[in-house]
């Protein structure tokens, strides 16, 4: 009898235990589902600490690790071309190498972010340069095409473009003032296709410039080879100009040589790798800088 009694009281409980691992399966299954739907945070999303340095130009910092799952240090200056009064400005020196923060302090500049490829050993662009209607370099050969498959120029109304490479060359466009470098990351609001390779695939600092279609230029410098700054691969760097409105945006020269300077930040506000020190002192000599001027000069 107490066997029957135990069989019974046992049927009764099969119902409620299955009821019980019912519930538990929808509890798991929704809990992963809900993980699985958050979307990313993008990079109109970050919390960006923002100052107004002029009328129209805003300096962006974010320091955090809600962006490709890496921790990173991003500078950002938006400018809306459509209130701000700026001129542009390409300081170079083809003979010898030269910091940002030296080429800012020469002109009532700004900002200033350091700008194309050079020679670390002669000095001197090894991209096409064009300032003020002077030929400066027309590029080095056996240069990687992708170094220079894109552009940013202005004439005298300092209207910023950035522009694909012409197949014949740069040669061929008529502009007054046009720094060329790669890879190009956006053009007519549409991702370029990037390399297999260490120089696009891997983390490192990043200098770069975007447009927007509401007429806003971004100069943008991304920190790394740091603990605290993992720096982006180029497809993350193209998505990031993309998350911010950019319709075209272009890599300028990185690596050591990324660095931003800001007249009201006292100088240099990212933290550049070339003395292996996350500090704003590791600023590398460079052959050219994109400036912004004040429009009266």
């Amino acid at each position: 009898m107490a066997n029957q009694n135990q069989i019974k009281s046992a049927k009764k409980r099969i119902p409620l235990f299955g009821l019980w691992m019912i519930l538990i399966v929808f509890f798991v299954h929704d809990t992963l589902y809900s993980q699985q739907v958050v979307a990313p945070t993008t990079a109109d999303q970050l919390e960006w600490i923002t100052d107004e340095i002029e009328e129209g130009i805003y300096w962006k910092k974010y320091r955090g690790s809600k962006l490709n799952d890496a921790r990173l240090s991003i500078n950002l200056i938006e400018i809306d071309l459509n209130r701000a009064q700026i001129g542009l400005k390409l300081a170079n020196n083809q003979s010898e190498l030269m910091k940002i923060s030296d080429f800012a302090e020469q002109y009532q500049t700004i900002a200033a972010i350091n700008g194309s490829f050079f020679s670390m050993e002669t000095g001197g662009s090894v991209v096409f340069l064009k300032v003020d209607n002077e030929l400066i370099a027309r590029g080095a050969a056996g240069r990687n095409v992708y170094t220079e498959n894109g552009g940013i120029g202005w004439n005298n109304d300092f209207k910023p473009m950035i522009m694909e490479r012409p197949e014949n060359g740069w040669e061929d466009i008529n502009i007054s003032n046009l720094l060329s470098a790669g890879p190009l990351l956006i053009f007519e609001n549409t991702l370029r296709d990037f390399r297999d390779d260490a120089f696009h695939q891997n983390r490192h600092p990043r200098t770069a410039v975007g447009i927007t279609d509401d007429n806003h230029l971004l100069l943008v410098t991304v920190d790394g080879r740091s603990f605290q700054s993992y720096g982006m691969t180029i497809p993350e760097l193209a998505q990031f100009f993309i998350e911010l409105g950019a319709n075209y945006a272009l890599n300028l020269d990185g690596g050591g040589s990324s660095a931003m300077w800001i007249h009201e930040g006292d100088g240099v506000v990212n933290y550049p790798s070339d003395n292996l020190e996350f500090d704003h002192n590791g600023e590398r000599a460079v052959s050219n800088a994109l400036l912004i001027l004040r429009r009266e000069q």
